[in-house]
């Protein structure tokens, strides 16, 4: 694939991320033991799921990376 990633997610993708991100916390919740890398993920996926809540979120938003020094 040659073609550059979009710089802007719609409200419909992010929709999806949110589903997506809760579908694999529910197949985790039902798994007794997680290896120290999969409880490191569903924290991740927890916080990402709480922030991508927020209403600013829900007609999409622009991606940006973060540069070497953490400033946006």
């Amino acid at each position: 694939m040659s073609a550059e990633p979009a710089a802007r997610l719609s409200g419909d993708e992010i929709g999806a991320l949110k589903f997506a991100a809760r579908r694999q916390l529910t197949r985790w919740a039902s798994t007794p033991s997680l290896s120290a890398n999969q409880r490191t993920q569903r924290a991740a996926l927890t916080r990402a799921v709480h922030v991508l809540q927020s209403k600013a979120f829900a007609h999409g938003c622009e991606l940006r990376a973060r540069s070497a020094e953490g400033e946006r």
